[in-house]
């Protein structure tokens, strides 16, 4: 099979680029041909291109509101489609998503377009979720099938744009295999959170509950650890400063070796404001870390409260500061890591994942409108 996937952005390593990755190397285990089509290129693409895949890079491919943009990235993506002749194309991100559908329809091409999390989810700018209903309506009859993260992805996309079951799939991202085995005993005192500096992530949230603890005095050796970069890094800093939480926090940027911030850390969390199915988080029970995260999206699915995590409403510092806490001084950080060990292997483990991506792509393929 002919595979190729079309995303706006593999000059960073988040959720949907390292979704990408590991489909890649998963097609490429099962003997299929791959090709990428990408506006921006970098880490990812660079390992992606280590694989021996070629990877196109599509400047006018962008997420932007310039439809002249738009209309070249049309054509050259286009172009490359009746050269490489796909049996599928599979596109993630809201502007690839656009540009690839509508292509995809006019070449009767098989397509699926990965719901990595809604633009009109609740928690997003309404001039967003107003944009993004509107489009999402307008590409109904382009678009051929969904490929969601999450259950709730699914249900949410079904309730709003009136998605029939024949066109939504669903099955959690393409994550890395590991040889974790098990809970480690050491405590680090060190709370980990792996997010992009974005809007999107609230880590305004996580700074205002490590403040509160260090106020309460109840963790005085408590660090935390932010792995990840973004646009709103300088925000972050000054927040840090005006909290004179600067000995407390760690600021690792852009991390090549995520497995050892996992490996190094006591708890997980991820304060946010909207989600599909957030990557971080399966990675996080990978590893058997207990997780605290925000109520949103498909965080539900990894979390089964009380047990391997806790959520909390979006905002509230004092519900995650009270969850850190009391997960150091009652010591069930053990008993939830290993909870959490348990919950990967049932539901999310690499082998059940990369199973069901197939099946997706199967089905997809054999409920396509463009079906022979």
């Amino acid at each position: 099979m002919r595979i190729l996937h079309v995303i706006t952005q593999l000059d960073k390593m988040y959720g949907a680029q390292r979704h990408v990755v590991e489909s890649i190397r998963d097609h490429l285990a099962r003997h299929h041909e791959c090709l990428v089509v990408s506006g921006e290129i970098g880490i990812a693409s660079a390992e992606i291109e280590a694989m021996n895949i070629q990877v196109h890079h599509l400047p006018t491919l962008k997420n932007t509101y310039n439809i002249f943009k738009d209309i070249a990235a049309s054509k050259s993506l286009k172009q490359i489609i009746l050269n490489y002749q796909p049996d599928i194309v599979i596109s993630h991100s809201s502007k690839a998503g656009i540009i690839a559908r509508i292509v995809c329809d006019s070449n009767k091409i098989p397509n699926i377009f990965t719901v990595h999390g809604w633009s009109f989810e609740k928690g997003t700018p309404w001039y967003q979720q107003l944009f993004g209903r509107l489009s999402e309506w307008c590409l109904k009859p382009f678009s051929d099938s969904y490929f969601c993260v999450s259950n709730h992805t699914a249900s949410y996309g079904k309730q709003v744009l009136g998605l029939n079951d024949k066109q939504v799939f669903v099955c959690p991202n393409m994550h890395k295999p590991s040889n974790n085995n098990g809970y480690q005993t050491t405590l680090f005192n060190n709370v980990l959170m792996v997010a992009c500096f974005r809007k999107q992530k609230d880590h305004h949230t996580a700074i205002k509950a490590l403040k509160y603890i260090i106020d309460q005095k109840s963790l005085p050796n408590i660090q935390f650890t932010f792995a990840g970069d973004g646009p709103q890094r300088q925000y972050i800093e000054q927040l840090i400063e005006q909290y004179k939480l600067a000995p407390y926090i760690n600021l690792l940027g852009e991390v090549s070796d995520i497995d050892n911030c996992y490996n190094h850390c006591d708890i997980v969390i991820l304060p946010t404001f909207y989600e599909g199915l957030p990557i971080a988080l399966i990675e996080a029970i990978q590893k058997h870390k207990p997780i605290i995260a925000t109520k949103v999206g498909g965080i539900t699915e990894i979390i089964d409260e009380g047990k391997n995590g806790n959520t909390i409403a979006v905002g509230d510092e004092i519900a995650l500061a009270k969850f850190i806490t009391s997960y150091y001084l009652q010591n069930s950080i053990a008993t939830f890591g290993q909870n959490s060990g348990h919950l990967y292997q049932e539901r999310y483990s690499y082998k059940k994942i990369s199973a069901k991506m197939n099946e997706v792509i199967e089905q997809a393929l054999a409920n396509s409108m463009f079906r022979n």
